[in-house]
């Protein structure tokens, strides 16, 4: 048990530490103007965009591990403890809306991710305070900074929260509100091209939807 404990520190530590750094040569960049919107636009900008982006993703994907988790769960159970997580269920959890949102919300999460990357990744020939080539190879040229970074600030934390916290993540009008343009998103058609791929796929199952 103190040998998986001192592993599961080691790794804890690591993590950490890979998570700081590669916020910090993010900020870097950013400030250096050597992402695409710091220097087509503004820093400060930049800065804005990526982190109200990366903290919406964080509703989204935290939202999902929420509102399918709560899905076969009575919502009258909760109406009065959690009434903004009972509003989004009622959302929903009423006919195909689940599958809507879904759609919808993977669109947000393409859309998301690319405004973060578009603020905090780098430029092409970006280099940072003198480090090594291979370190700027790693973290940079590879996109891995901006892997980690994404992952666990605006993804990763959010869905094992949520999965574990499912009425009080949702409990809120920021993830009621997200809902509403998940489903507004379906709503416009513009990925229902994907419930033609889902027949297709369940014909060839032998399936019925």
């Amino acid at each position: 048990m103190s040998e998986l404990n001192a592993l599961t520190l080691i790794k804890n530590v690591y993590s950490s530490i890979l998570l700081i750094f590669s916020i910090t040569i993010i900020m870097g960049l950013i400030f250096t103007e050597q992402t695409k919107l710091s220097s087509d636009v503004h820093p400060a900008m930049a800065f804005i965009v990526m982190w109200i982006a990366v903290l919406w993703l964080s509703v989204v994907e935290g939202g999902q591990a929420s509102f399918v988790g709560l899905a076969p769960v009575n919502k009258e159970l909760f109406k009065e403890s959690h009434p903004v997580a009972y509003k989004c269920a009622e959302a929903c959890h009423t006919g195909d809306n689940l599958d809507r949102y879904l759609l919808g919300r993977q669109f947000m999460v393409i859309f998301i991710v690319f405004a973060i990357n578009t603020a905090g990744g780098p430029v092409g020939g970006a280099e940072l305070w003198g480090l090594p080539k291979w370190v700027t190879d790693i973290f940079l040229v590879t996109g891995f900074a901006m892997i980690l970074f994404t992952c666990m600030v605006g993804q990763l934390n959010s869905q094992v929260n949520a999965s574990h916290c499912m009425l009080d993540y949702c409990n809120n009008y920021i993830n009621l509100f997200t809902l509403y343009v998940a489903r507004s998103i379906e709503f416009s058609g513009l990925v229902h091209a994907s419930y033609l791929i889902q027949f297709l796929v369940a014909a060839l199952a032998g399936r019925e939807i």
